[in-house]
């Protein structure tokens, strides 16, 4: 992926001047109504896509995928303050059709109505109840706070002896939550979408009283070690490309750095050729797991 095409170029450019003016200067509930519009209209699942609500997830069949094909559960960004599973409805789609897989994507409260570990602990139930009426899912990913999210539920699944899922797709993820990472400074400049002041302020709703520096909090500061082999993607100029690189040497990874894009460019799969090129190189892998 050496260069963009006109159209990804158009987004870019629209994250840049469009997206991340509103970030920072709407309220977390505003900007929550904003995302709910916009996903609509900068993404678009394949054609031929179901979908069905059930026990507080948003389940996705692509089309050419069988009703009882295995499970991805994804697990949706958004700074822990934004987001839902309509969001990111289109993202999931396109991976899990790669991938061979359905899609599962569950709901978690957000801040800064809800602080940690509430929407962790909302996707840990969530797995328990997929796990209980489908089986345990083959693959888990999930994107920016959605990435901390997904690794927690990993973590989770190990120390309490469950089954793993197989594989573990991370898009920008989101794992120290201290503040401290040099990119948070030194990519400012190159970062297309995320303000700055804008994470910080969105972790510290998230956290509550939480110690940032815990590793349940931070996964980036727990064992790693017993977690599903990894693929990680994130994009060279943006605020969580060290967050992205320290994972990777953690954990049994792949790692593939991605050129001057927005944090999170996949969620405008199903308009973005970048993005479908880098959803369907994750969910070849992810689709190893089937």
């Amino acid at each position: 992926m050496t260069s963009l095409s006109p159209v990804d170029q158009m987004l870019r450019f629209s994250a840049r001047w469009v997206s991340k003016p509103l970030m920072a200067s709407l309220p977390p509930r505003l900007l929550r109504s904003v995302a709910e519009t916009s996903a609509t209209i900068a993404s678009r699942p394949p054609r031929g896509t179901s979908t069905a609500w059930r026990d507080g997830c948003l389940w996705v069949t692509p089309p050419g995928i069988a009703e009882d094909a295995g499970l991805l559960v994804h697990i949706h960004g958004g700074g822990f303050v934004l987001g839902s599973p309509r969001t990111h409805m289109a993202l999931a789609a396109h991976l899990a059709q790669a991938a061979g897989l359905r899609a599962v994507l569950p709901s978690y409260p957000l801040s800064p109505e809800a602080t940690f570990p509430a929407a962790r602990d909302a996707c840990v139930a969530a797995w328990a109840r997929i796990t209980a009426t489908a089986g345990t899912p083959k693959a888990l990913s999930g994107d920016s706070a959605g990435a901390c999210l997904a690794l927690q539920v990993a973590l989770s699944l190990r120390d309490d002896g469950r089954e793993l899922p197989r594989r573990m797709g991370l898009i920008s993820p989101l794992a120290d939550l201290t503040g401290t990472a040099p990119e948070l400074v030194s990519n400012l400049r190159s970062e297309h979408l995320i303000p700055e002041g804008w994470a910080r302020a969105s972790i510290a709703a998230y956290l509550g009283k939480a110690d940032a520096s815990d590793p349940d909090v931070s996964p980036l500061f727990a064992d790693l070690s017993g977690l599903p082999k990894t693929h990680i993607q994130y994009s060279e100029t943006e605020v969580l490309a060290g967050d992205a690189r320290r994972l990777a040497a953690r954990l049994d990874a792949e790692l593939t750095a991605l050129p001057d894009l927005p944090h999170v460019f996949h969620i405008y799969a199903g308009f973005s050729p970048a993005a479908e090129a880098a959803l369907a190189e994750l969910g070849r892998f992810l689709g190893g797991a089937a």
